[in-house]
């Protein structure tokens, strides 16, 4: 048994939690951006002049030509990236980089959806040009696509030697965290007996009180590419998934991002929400006082990968090669779990309830998680998923 997550052991009766101006505060924070990276494009540590900064030293096993990669990134003092990522989570892996490399002291990232980040590059491709260096997204059907279209860099990270095999999970895209799916709980509405420890669980509680529930579980859409993959792989891979999803499926209410799963959780709108990105509510949960609650799956826990690639036009592609290497440097993927993304590099240390991958097979058995596929679906395949889960939610 994998008991749920409580920010606080002190256990509130169901009828008392956290006062409204605290969840108004949390409220705010999600919709503010300060969590969720909603606002204006993310900078790295500025810096008047870093040109003549002394190179930093490099581990043994990069190649000695290495050394003009980073002299030639002195010519490149800014970098952009279209992401999905919540800009909090990126902040640490920005100011990691720019410590070591002063001169690029211009780091950016837009904050798009999963799928915006591809099309607005495809856009501005067939336009005459991009601003983009790298595109960093968790959505494994976009990524499958973009990597038959043959556009990014061809350039393999120094680091892969010390990453496991799926560290380059398709031709030039390159895996920056493996980030475990949750069941996040209010735990003002639900008793503490009803605190959920995966979907079977939930599904119990649902239908001995269905009158209760109903309406009140959110879940993420399978018309999402991160929705569509984190049921599909949990219906694939979990003992009895098609099941419990079933079985749960008529209580619940679509949503398309974690960060609105999040809020109605918080608000009380939904008394929990499953399959919300644990980047997003591991975080929140751990900072709400003990309003919230998480739980990893007891059936067994999706992890999506959260991958970057360089586009084959970035203007500034040794900057480009240099944050790539870094984020998947044993530094780089610490400042990650700064940024509460799921670090997957061995020797990486979890806190704040963010776990390297090797600790979530640890905790949970390596047959219990289940790392999402960065397969291409086809039209038909998603389509023919997409009735049968519409068809359990009547």
């Amino acid at each position: 048994m994998y008991p749920p997550r409580h920010p606080h052991p002190e256990q509130r009766p169901p009828g008392r939690g956290l006062a409204p101006p605290r969840r108004r505060a949390l409220q705010g924070l999600l919709a503010s951006g300060a969590l969720l990276g909603l606002g204006a494009p993310l900078t790295g540590c500025s810096a008047e002049d870093h040109k003549n900064a002394p190179a930093p030293s490099l581990p043994d096993y990069y190649p000695d030509d290495y050394a003009r990669m980073v002299d030639a990134s002195r010519r490149e003092d800014e970098l952009l990236l279209y992401s999905n990522a919540p800009q909090t989570a990126l902040q640490p892996l920005f100011d990691g980089f720019t410590r070591r490399y002063p001169w690029i002291s211009k780091v950016r990232a837009t904050n798009l959806s999963s799928s915006a980040v591809f099309q607005r590059y495809y856009s501005e491709r067939a336009t005459g040009g991009s601003p983009v260096d790298l595109l960093l997204s968790i959505s494994p059907t976009d990524w499958a696509d973009y990597a038959q279209r043959g556009i990014a860099l061809d350039y393999e990270s120094v680091e892969l030697s010390k990453l496991p095999d799926f560290a380059q999970i398709l031709p030039r895209v390159f895996v920056l965290s493996t980030d475990p799916n949750v069941v996040l709980y209010n735990r003002k509405t639900l008793a503490a007996s009803q605190y959920p420890k995966g979907l079977r669980s939930m599904a119990d509680l649902c239908e001995a009180h269905p009158s209760r529930y109903r309406g009140k579980i959110g879940i993420y859409d399978t018309t999402n590419p991160f929705g569509y993959s984190s049921n599909v792989t949990y219906t694939a891979h979990a003992p009895g998934g098609w099941s419990h999803l079933r079985r749960l499926l008529p209580f619940c209410r679509p949503e398309n991002s974690s960060g609105s799963l999040t809020e109605k959780v918080i608000s009380g709108e939904y008394d929990a929400a499953v399959h919300v990105g644990g980047t997003v509510a591991i975080r929140i949960a751990e900072r709400s006082g003990g309003l919230l609650g998480w739980t990893f799956y007891e059936e067994g826990t999706v992890a999506v990968p959260r991958a970057l690639s360089i586009v084959e036009t970035a203007p500034h592609p040794n900057a480009a090669r240099l944050f790539l290497d870094y984020v998947l440097s044993a530094a780089g993927q610490q400042d990650a779990v700064s940024g509460g993304l799921g670090p997957y590099r061995a020797g990486t240390e979890g806190a704040g309830g963010i776990e390297p991958y090797q600790g979530l097979v640890r905790r949970l058995g390596e047959e219990r998680v289940f790392l999402a596929s960065y397969k291409g679906v086809g039209e038909s395949a998603h389509a023919a998923y997409q009735r049968r889960w519409d068809s359990a939610r009547k």
